[in-house]
C-alpha cells in the first residue's frame, strides 16, 4: 500500500511550502537586520563616511541660512535689539544644528525603534494565527441572540414589531 507521502503532489506540495519557508526566512534576516551589519558593515561604513564629509557643509549652510533669515525678517536694525526677536531665531538656530550634528544618530533612534515594531508586530500576528490553527474545534456560535445588536437591544425588538 502507499503511502501519502509518496504522492507526487504532496511531494511538490512540499518542496513548495519549504522553498517559501527558506525565503520568508531570508526577508525576515534582511528586515530585522540593523543598517549597520547589513552586507558586513562594508555599506553603513561608506555612508558614515559621506555623513561626516557633508556635517561640515550642513553647518556651512546652517550659518548662512539663520544670517539670512535674521537679516530678512528684521525690518530695522532695533527689532535686532529686541529679547523675543532673538530668542525666536536663536531657538530656531538649536534646532537647526541638532538635527544637522546628530542626523545619523537621530535616523539610527528611529530605525531601532521601527525594528523593534516591527518585530513585535509579526511576533504577535504568529501568535494570533499559531492560535487559530491550533484550536480543532469548531467555533462556537450563540444561535440565541439576534445578528445584529444594540447595547439596550431596542434596534432589535422595533424590527421585530413592526416585522421589518
Amino acid at each position: 500500500m502507499k503511502s501519502i507521502s509518496d504522492n507526487w503532489v504532496v511531494r511538490n506540495l512540499e518542496n513548495a511550502l519549504a522553498t517559501w519557508n527558506e525565503k520568508l526566512a531570508e526577508l525576515w534576516q534582511l528586515v530585522t537586520q540593523t543598517p549597520e551589519t547589513f552586507k558586513g558593515g562594508q555599506i553603513w561604513g561608506v555612508i558614515v563616511n559621506i555623513h561626516s564629509a557633508l556635517v561640515g557643509v550642513g553647518y556651512g549652510l546652517l550659518v548662512l541660512f539663520f544670517a539670512m533669515g535674521v537679516f530678512s525678517s528684521a525690518a530695522s536694525f532695533r527689532e535686532l535689539q529686541r529679547p523675543e526677536f532673538a530668542l525666536r531665531h536663536f531657538i530656531r538656530f538649536l534646532f537647526a544644528k541638532v538635527a544637522v550634528g546628530r542626523g545619523m544618530e537621530i535616523m539610527t533612534a528611529i530605525f531601532a525603534i521601527l525594528g523593534v515594531c516591527l518585530e513585535g508586530a509579526v511576533i504577535v500576528r504568529a501568535c494570533l494565527i499559531y492560535s487559530a490553527f491550533l484550536s480543532s474545534d469548531a467555533p462556537s456560535v450563540d444561535t440565541t441572540l439576534p445578528a445584529v445588536t444594540t447595547a439596550s437591544g431596542r434596534w432589535a425588538a422595533s424590527t421585530a414589531a413592526h416585522g421589518s
